[in-house]
């Protein structure tokens, strides 16, 4: 009896004290997506927009979300980003309407990582994993920007958590299926590029059931559409394809009117001077056609010479790992050598297991990290570094995955005496990394220096007291609508009360061809300047005239 109540009173105080360790690590997330909260929302009002962001919303944000559905006249517009923000911009706050969906998304993908990597990893190194996330230069960078960045990696991590489900259930509900789509269709739809996590996430999803099903219609001596894996692939294959049109469909809308655009105003079309509905309602497929050319022909990243490309491509790789930790450059290229050659070889001994524990990660993992290589040598393109703000998720997934598989060993090695020991270092170690890298002054510093230039002149020259406004460049002129809902395009000086003028547009030596600029030193006035106007603020960059009282 004495003995019958010990060994009660142990598995109870376990069982207890496994309690209070989940309520420690549960508490420990929220005291951090508190944190971050504040520290993004610091962000979002602190920093001042650059020109992606500032095009962004002067050309489709503020414009409505129906004329941002359905225009797109440059490759890098994220179209599904421009209407979700659209909706946001009626709050009447231009940074909520520039940033405020992205804000949201980037507390979302904390919560949505730390669940999914819950599934597979225990004790803190779910909490571990969304520290090493946060802690990116890359994330850090595009988590409040007002592009589809952060987005697309909420969709990315809503469609992992949705392909768990399906592959590792034995059954989904229709709801899993119909926010499996949704998100990927989003996905493509805030930012074209994430093609590059769509592809290899189903063929994750695909392999994990193509291999499952054989293996059951083996055991079973059955068909392999018969078996639950087969017919899970068969679902998993439909939803996708249904994705990929639903895809299709958001974009031949703007196709269609980009197409019918060009047609209606091109005087060698049959269609030259109609009127862009009737030209849809007659021929929408013409409109597609030419909407959709004019894509392909106008792509945003260009393609290389094949020759020497895998160099450039290697060189490429090295400088993006860079943009994840700093100056670890070359410690993250080793992690991710050593991760893919980790997760080959625990896919080929989960595969000879009966229970495949963490196959779907391992193979979420391989397929992220080892396929977009292999597209870009295909394709011959280097895209933007931002466009694989993704992969600091398959990075600090894959940390996570390494230090699970080192805890283990260290627990069969030593009989679980160290395993706590060694988790609370790690969890310390984790923390004050991220602690660090939040810290370092080039995570906070201003997207753009001569936009954020540009702000600190008008902030000085009392911008709504006056009537005639003059813009010498784009930044200027999308910045002034930003900050004071003034949309100017006048880029005549005479005539104007208040004037900003680069420094570099002073110097009548300067003959550089800069894309910004409206003006030139030739072409400004110089004498009705120094006639009619005082120098009111000048900063490293700039110079602001207002005219005389």
């Amino acid at each position: 009896m004495i003995c019958w109540r010990m060994k009660s009173d142990r598995h109870l105080n376990y069982f207890l004290s496994g309690q209070k360790e989940e309520k420690q690590k549960k508490r420990a997330f929220l005291i951090l997506l508190i944190i971050m909260a504040i520290y993004y929302g610091y962000r979002l009002f602190a920093l001042t927009p650059w020109y992606d962001e500032l095009y962004t919303y002067y050309c489709f944000i503020s414009k409505g979300p129906l004329y941002a559905a359905i225009h797109w006249p440059l490759p890098n517009n994220h179209v599904g980003y421009s209407v979700l923000s659209a909706f946001f911009d009626f709050f009447g706050n231009p940074y909520i309407g520039l940033r405020g969906v992205s804000y949201l998304c980037a507390l979302a993908n904390m919560i949505l990582l730390y669940k999914a990597v819950g599934k597979y990893l225990k004790g803190w190194l779910p909490f571990c994993t969304v520290v090493l996330y946060i802690s990116m230069n890359l994330v850090n960078q595009m988590a409040v920007q007002g592009r589809g960045y952060t987005l697309g990696i909420t969709c990315y991590l809503t469609a992992w958590l949705c392909m768990i489900s399906i592959c590792e259930k034995e059954t989904a509900g229709k709801k899993v299926y119909v926010t499996y789509i949704a998100a990927l269709i989003l996905g493509l739809y805030a930012v074209s590029s994430n093609v590059y996590w769509v592809a290899p996430l189903c063929m994750a999803g695909g392999f994990f059931l193509l291999a499952g099903g054989i293996r059951e219609g083996k055991r079973e001596n059955c068909n392999f559409f018969k078996t639950q894996n087969g017919r899970k692939l068969i679902k998993l294959v439909a939803s996708s394809l249904i994705a990929a049109f639903g895809t299709v469909v958001l974009y031949a809308v703007i196709w269609m009117s980009i197409g019918s655009n060009l047609l209606v105003k091109d005087a060698a079309s049959i269609y030259y001077g109609m009127g862009h509905v009737k030209m849809i309602l007659k021929a929408p497929f013409a409109a597609i056609n030419r909407g959709m050319a004019y894509m392909l022909d106008t792509p945003y990243i260009q393609s290389e010479e094949r020759a020497g490309f895998a160099a450039r491509l290697k060189d490429w790789l090295v400088d993006l790992s860079g943009y994840y930790y700093g100056s670890l450059e070359m410690v993250v290229v080793f992690i991710q050598l050593a991760g893919i050659l980790f997760l080959i070889c625990q896919i080929i001994r989960k595969s000879r297991q009966k229970k495949q524990e963490n196959m779907l990660l391992y193979l979420f993992l391989l397929l992220g990290i080892a396929l977009v290589p292999v597209i870009l040598l295909i394709q011959c393109k280097r895209p933007y570094y931002r466009v694989f703000t993704y992969g600091g998720v398959l990075l600090a997934v894959l940390l996570g995955a390494l230090a699970d598989s080192l805890f283990k060993g260290i627990s069969r090695i030593s009989d679980g005496k160290f395993q706590k020991g060694a988790m609370t270092v790690f969890v310390l170690l984790t923390v004050a990394f991220g602690v660090k890298c939040l810290g370092f002054s080039g995570y906070n510093m201003q997207y753009g220096m001569r936009e954020h230039e540009i702000a600190d002149a008008f902030a000085h020259g009392d911008m709504q007291k006056w009537e005639n406004y003059c813009v010498t460049d784009c930044n200027q002129e999308y910045l002034l609508y930003f900050l004071y809902g003034i949309r100017c395009e006048n880029r005549e000086i005479e005539g104007a009360d208040v004037v900003l003028l680069d420094k570099r547009m002073t110097d009548p030596e300067f003959n550089e061809m800069v894309w910004e600029f409206y003006l030139y030193y030739d072409m400004i006035p110089w004498d009705y300047i120094e006639g009619n106007m005082t120098k009111t603020y000048e900063n490293e960059n700039y110079v602001l005239y207002t005219v005389n009282s």
